[in-house]
């Protein structure tokens, strides 16, 4: 049955289900002896550049970590795996535990060779296609409304603190609240710091790497966030707090509604389905693709977005094609979130600038208190508008302030919530789209 109703089964691919002495379905021992085998080609530098090694490389690492992290009590019902993929390759590359390779390989592989608009694509658009369409309807546009909450709760109350503690207003606002609630890298910070240099008068590389180590640290900081609220979640016994991976409250007569999606039991999971939904995620890729050069006003994934929820709204596709894209979608979840999360740490995260930003007592302060703000208050304005707290805290508040696409998957993945990913990919691109709007309106006047 599918449904948003129905929280997916994402098990951390470093655990299994019925016995911990297994990772990935693979005995410890001989996992361990992968490991090593991998460690002596990484070692020997002997690797080259492609898809098969990058691969292998991001999805041993990510299992044994995503392992470990998971048999760790307390920590791993706050995200603890995920956590552990995107800190640890970025600590043990800083460290020199691991060679720079490691980081140029998953660097090359995750982005040069697409492999993040490959994996991204796929779940969104099964994320999409696996909704409950009555409940899509119902969600509709009041999402908006803990959206720009949490962006204008951001912005006046971090640059309160920011002007009190004598750091600044203005630059609270432009090198912490906006690079943070921007979109990430580069949808947000890169075109943010375009925009600075018109009005500053100072290059644009030297403003982006002023905002960048922002977007890392309130990017981990969300990681964290979203790790605790599921935590709190679990543990919590209030009323409209958690849906358990449902946004939207729905009752009637004081009892909750359940809305039941098409039943897809009789198409079952096969490798012609992933054909399948592998197919049509990608097709719509392209789409996106296509109408963001025609029209590139927004990003590509915003104009996936959209294709995807059409399908869905307006019924186009069979039940058993919406199928094929929901056991893809599973797959990834499943298979390569690790992958995902252990790219972005060994390819893109910089551990010393992020230990540069850690040592500015009053940078740190006011990035944690912007991305708690932004949560809090996307939580509280979506429950006015009949959200679960958390689910709103998390798809409109963490989604704006995290790394975009990439920071979506880590933030979903530690809060056990991947059936969110189209409101953190609203958040992310159209929020971070009209962020970006704003800065560029007052930046003329503050900087």
């Amino acid at each position: 049955m599918s449904n948003l109703n129905k929280q997916p089964v994402v098990e951390p691919v470093g655990v299994n289900s019925k016995s911990k002495k297994k990772i990935a379905g693979i005995d410890v021992p001989i996992f361990f002896g992968i490991v090593v085998i991998l460690l002596i080609g990484i070692y020997m530098e002997i690797l080259p550049h492609n898809m098969a090694s990058g691969i292998i490389v991001a999805m041993v690492l990510g299992m044994l970590l995503m392992w470990i992290g998971d048999q760790i009590p307390v920590f791993n019902t706050f995200g603890g795996g995920p956590i552990l993929c995107i800190l640890i390759p970025a600590l043990f590359i800083y460290l020199g535990i691991l060679p720079e390779s490691v980081g140029t390989l998953t660097d090359g592989f995750y982005n040069e060779l697409g492999f993040s608009d490959f994996a991204v694509t796929g779940i969104i658009v099964g994320s999409i296609l696996s909704m409950d369409r009555k409940m899509l309807l119902k969600i509709g546009l009041r999402f908006f409304i803990p959206l720009l909450g949490a962006v204008a709760s951001a912005i006046l109350v971090g640059g309160l603190v920011g002007q009190v503690i004598g750091f600044g207003f203005s630059e609270t606002i432009f090198y912490v609240v906006g690079p943070i609630m921007g979109g990430g890298m580069a949808a947000g910070a890169v075109p943010m710091s375009e925009i600075f240099a018109k009005s500053s008068g100072e290059s644009a590389g030297d403003i982006l790497a002023k905002i960048a180590p922002a977007v890392m640290v309130g990017n981990m900081i969300c990681i964290f966030a979203a790790g605790a609220l599921n935590g709190l979640g679990k543990r919590s016994k209030k009323q409209n707090f958690s849906g358990n991976g449902e946004l939207l409250r729905v009752e009637k007569n004081g009892k909750k509604v359940e809305l039941k999606g098409q039943d897809n039991s009789a198409f079952p999971f096969s490798i012609n389905s992933l054909m399948v939904g592998m197919i049509v995620a990608t097709t719509i890729f392209v789409v996106g693709k296509i109408v963001a050069e025609l029209i590139p006003t927004f990003h590509s994934y915003v104009w996936i977005i959209i294709a995807a929820a059409a399908l869905k709204i307006f019924g186009v596709l069979p039940a058993h094609i919406e199928k094929g894209a929901e056991d893809w979608y599973d797959f990834i979840t499943k298979a390569w979130v690790p992958v995902i999360l252990v790219s972005i740490s060994a390819g893109m995260v910089d551990f010393s600038s992020v230990i540069e930003i850690v040592t500015n007592p009053s940078y740190i302060s006011l990035t944690v208190i912007t991305v708690i703000v932004a949560t809090l208050a996307a939580g509280f304005f979506g429950l006015l508008v009949g959200f679960y707290f958390v689910e709103s805290a998390i798809s409109a508040g963490i989604g704006m302030a995290d790394m975009g696409g990439s920071g979506d998957v880590a933030v979903l993945s530690a809060s056990e919530r991947m059936n969110l990913m189209p409101f953190l990919q609203i958040s992310s691109r159209i929020g971070g789209a009209l962020m970006l709007v704003i800065l560029s309106l007052i930046a003329p006047f503050l900087m």
